[in-house]
């Protein structure tokens, strides 16, 4: 049966990081085809799927949304120096997993054996970290361990035109999901060194 942690898992051991989604999602494409059918950037209903995967006994299918988020760092490997941009914008970054979660609600509501992951990957420990002020412009959209999402999710009144900017709209969750971030890998013992994922299972409830 398809399952998303143990593919991570296994994943994780080949690939410790990811410069980029695209090579996020090739490298976990290229894996899942082993065991799966796959089917990349699929449109579904004028939405577009990174991976679209399906268990040819059970007939179950999943849609599979991939973000990858990097905070700067400076990695050895095999020889070469390798350096992670700082991607920032966390707060933009929130509202883009959340309306992936939207998204794949849609989809899957009233399907049957149609699934919906929405996985984020980052070493930048603003995501899983619960913050000290709670009353920011995107505190509707935070995203650490433990938050519950749920219901309507918008910006504060006094967040900026550029960080709404094509943001605006609120997010209407309606499921109700507990986060839980689980480790990815360790690169080095920099601040940014620890990989971590969140992933978001749609379309149980609605089945």
């Amino acid at each position: 049966m398809f399952s998303i942690q143990e593919e991570l898992e296994r994943l994780s051991q080949k690939y410790r990081f990811f410069a980029s989604k695209e090579a996020f999602k090739q490298s976990l494409k290229f894996q899942l085809q082993e065991k799966f059918r796959v089917e990349e950037n699929k449109r579904f209903h004028d939405y577009l799927i990174d991976l679209w995967v399906e268990e040819p006994e059970s007939g179950r299918q999943y849609a599979i949304c991939l973000m990858n988020k990097l905070a700067r760092v400076t990695i050895k490997q095999n020889g070469q120096t390798i350096e992670l941009k700082h991607h920032g914008a966390q707060d933009q970054g929130r509202y883009d997993f959340l309306a992936q979660v939207e998204k794949l609600e849609r989809i899957t509501m009233g399907r049957r054996n149609v699934y919906g992951i929405v996985v984020l990957l980052t070493n930048d420990h603003l995501y899983w970290t619960e913050p000290m002020r709670p009353n920011t412009v995107d505190c509707e959209f935070r995203i650490h361990e433990n938050r519950i999402i749920t219901g309507e999710l918008k910006w504060q009144e006094r967040a900026s035109a550029g960080t709404k900017e094509n943001r605006d709209a609120p997010i209407f969750i309606k499921g109700r999901y507990q986060l839980k971030w689980h480790h990815y890998s360790t690169i080095n013992q920099d601040k940014h060194g620890e990989f971590r994922y969140v992933a978001v299972h749609v379309g149980d409830v609605y089945s």
